[in-house]
């Protein structure tokens, strides 16, 4: 077993893009009873065994419901369409969890709520669905302090050192796909070729990571560039001084360095919790974000600032509605749209697949995949679904109170006209 899971972080360390997932269904952690907290989760295999392990070490015996997202962690699947209000629907009535506890509260990651209406999932099933704190670590005292989320720092996502090393390792596994055919093509005639490639690639994608934060210019293709330009000119300085190289060479080298850096920081925010991978602002690092609340319109619920994980959301002083504070930071993954309880929220987020060319690779082999058979039903068939395909919308309770209220009459169906986006 330690073995395994060894295996499964090395690859997990290098090959991130391709899912890992785990069976779904319901897993007993600890000594759980009939009063134990239901906690939903994704099925990406390292979540799954994080999950355990920090609820083991909190001493927090709970029932953890694993549902059906295709191996990918919450953020991603929620964002891309797979961890949503029918696959929480679905774990939920064929795990029979409903006949282990005497309650029906339910806990969800807080970055789920891209893809999950808790409104819409409670007059589905009856459950009371709320979105607990953004990081496992802080769930023991989320429950302890009887799920009043009181902490903001518990709800905004953060990107440190050690996250953005992982990242960058996976951040060039990902890119070689695309250059490994023209690398070893060239190696036929450029001795050593491959491996200075390769070389470069992982160094300069651990180089991005590690520096985005400082390096000048809007995240995306402005970072990558100027940490090629960076990167070319002490090469060239050091191939006149100390190798004393050709003109030619130089200019070659330095060139792949610029080209490899350039595209690395084009693509490194799709690695990342914090920049929206929207293809015009990687390119061109311009914001094409519009998010507006109706002040008439908003009921002061909070949900907007509980679910956003960046904080663009503030309450008006001397108000009950909110409004956006900091639009910069939004990153349209859709969470307050999908759960706002008035329809006061207008976006310009466009649906879709992010538009990155590590998604672009995931996408397509994931259209590679054999196609299930008719008579084979999937997850999201063993429930039913809202007409349509659009995401539905839903109400919510202040986050300090402890149980939740019904929706406005109506705002369920008066949703389904509206879709939410994402990046």
């Amino acid at each position: 077993m330690v073995i395994r899971d060894l295996l499964k972080d090395l690859w997990l360390l290098f090959g991130r893009m391709f899912p890992l997932p785990t069976t779904p269904g319901l897993r007993e952690v600890g000594k759980p009873d009939r009063s134990s907290p239901v906690i939903v989760t994704c099925n990406f295999d390292l979540t799954v065994r994080k999950v355990i392990r920090t609820l083991k070490r909190d001493g927090v015996d709970a029932w953890l419901l694993v549902a059906p997202t295709r191996g990918i962690n919450v953020w991603c699947a929620a964002g891309g369409g797979h961890f949503t209000t029918d696959r929480v629907v679905s774990v939920l009535k064929t795990s029979g969890i409903s006949h282990r506890v005497d309650h029906r509260r339910l806990l969800l990651p807080q970055l789920a709520a891209a893809g999950v209406n808790i409104w819409s999932l409670q007059e589905r099933t009856g459950w009371k669905p709320r979105f607990g704190p953004l990081r496992i670590d802080d769930l023991a005292g989320y429950l302890g302090r009887n799920r009043r989320l009181t902490e903001p720092a518990e709800r905004r996502v953060t990107f440190g050192l050690k996250e953005r090393l992982v990242m960058a390792t996976n951040l060039a596994s990902a890119s070689l796909l695309f250059f490994i055919v023209p690398i070893l093509v060239s190696s036929i005639w450029l001795g050593g070729f491959w491996w200075r490639s390769l070389l470069l690639l992982f160094s300069l994608a651990i180089l991005n990571a590690v520096l985005v934060f400082r390096l000048p210019g809007r995240p995306g293709l402005q970072k990558g560039l100027s940490l090629g330009v960076a990167a070319g000119a002490l090469f060239v300085a050091l191939s006149q001084l100390l190798w004393d190289m050709s003109t030619a060479s130089t200019v070659a080298w330095a060139s792949w360095i610029l080209f490899l850096s350039a595209y690395l920081g084009y693509d490194l925010p799709s690695w990342s919790p914090l920049w929206r991978a929207d293809i015009r602002e990687l390119l061109l690092g311009r914001r094409d974000t519009h998010i507006e609340i109706d002040k008439d319109s908003c009921t002061g619920c909070r949900l907007c600032d509980l679910v956003c994980p960046v904080h663009v959301f503030d309450r008006n002083p001397g108000g009950k509605s909110y409004f956006v504070a900091n639009l910069d930071a939004c990153q349209a993954c859709g969470a307050c749209v999908e759960n706002c309880p008035a329809n006061a929220i207008t976006t310009n987020f466009s649906s879709g697949m992010c538009s990155c060319p590590t998604c672009t690779v995931i996408n397509g082999v994931g259209a590679l995949k054999p196609k299930q058979s008719p008579g084979d039903p999937s997850p999201d068939d063993l429930t039913p679904r809202w007409e349509g395909t659009c995401c539905g919308s839903g109400t919510a309770a202040s986050p300090e109170s402890t149980e939740a209220e019904p929706p406005p009459q109506g705002a369920l169906g008066k949703a389904r006209a509206r879709c939410g986006g994402g990046s």
